[in-house]
């Protein structure tokens, strides 16, 4: 079981909590903590996609059909 949600779903609400509570600044370093850690444990670079998938078949001039 993945628990790396339940920890966003933590950090989302406390920040949720401390935008009620009218504490923007809390709120705001709260969003952009997990907006961080998103960024660098879910997201996947472009190096990392290129990296990831196979290199596309050659395109053939030829589009397969015989007249």
């Amino acid at each position: 079981m993945d628990l790396r949600y339940f920890e966003l779903h933590d950090l989302l609400c406390e920040a949720s909590i401390a935008l009620e509570a009218g504490n923007q600044a809390d709120a705001a370093a709260l969003v952009a903590k997990a907006l961080r850690w998103l960024e660098g444990d879910w997201l996947a670079s472009p190096a990392e996609i290129r990296a990831a998938v196979a290199e596309p078949a050659p395109i053939d001039a030829d589009d397969g059909e015989d007249e």
